[in-house]
C-alpha cells in the first residue's frame, strides 16, 4: 500500500469557520457529522471533520507533512474509530476513498490551504461529486498568508 508523507492539517480560525484545534488532522465529513451549530454554509460548499472523539468542522485544511507517513487503511481505521463504527465493515472499495483524498493532499506543496465542495453535474444524468480542491486567498496579502498557513504543529 502506498505510503504518504503529507496530511490535511487544521488551524482554528473562526473567521474562516474552521474550529477543529490547530493541528488536528482532517478528513472530508460524512452525512452524519454536523456543524454543530457553529456556522452556516452555501448548498455547494462541504467541510472537513477532525479525525478525532469531537470531530470538530472546519471549512479549510492545509496541506503539511507529518513525522513519518500514512497509508489510506490508516487513514480510514482513524477515521472509522473516530466514528465509533466497527472497523470489520473496512472494505478495500472504502479505503479507495481515502486512498482518494490523500493523491489528492499529497498532490499540492506544503502550506497550501485546501476545501471541499460539491460539484454538481446536469448531463447526462443528474449527479453530485465531491471535489477537494486548492482554496485561494485573494483579499489576503502575502504576509497575512503567511502568518495563517505556515504553522508548525
Amino acid at each position: 500500500m502506498k505510503k504518504y508523507e503529507k496530511m490535511l492539517i487544521a488551524l482554528k480560525d473562526s473567521e474562516f469557520n474552521c474550529f477543529s484545534n490547530k493541528g488536528d488532522w482532517l478528513y472530508i465529513a460524512n452525512n452524519k457529522d454536523t456543524k454543530k451549530g457553529l456556522f452556516r454554509l452555501v448548498n455547494y460548499i462541504h467541510y472537513f471533520v477532525s479525525i478525532n472523539d469531537q470531530r470538530m468542522p472546519s471549512e479549510i485544511g492545509v496541506v503539511k507533512k507529518i513525522n513519518g507517513h500514512i497509508t489510506a487503511r490508516e487513514l480510514a481505521e482513524l477515521d472509522y474509530k473516530s466514528r465509533e463504527k466497527d472497523l470489520t465493515l473496512l472494505t478495500d472499495e472504502s479505503v479507495k476513498e481515502y486512498e482518494w483524498f490523500l493523491e489528492k493532499v499529497n498532490a499540492q506543496p506544503e502550506h497550501t490551504p485546501m476545501a471541499v465542495t460539491w460539484l454538481e453535474k446536469t448531463f447526462p444524468r443528474k449527479e453530485k461529486e465531491l471535489r477537494v480542491h486548492k482554496k485561494f486567498f485573494t483579499g489576503l496579502s502575502k504576509e497575512e498568508k503567511k502568518e495563517l498557513f505556515e504553522f508548525e504543529f
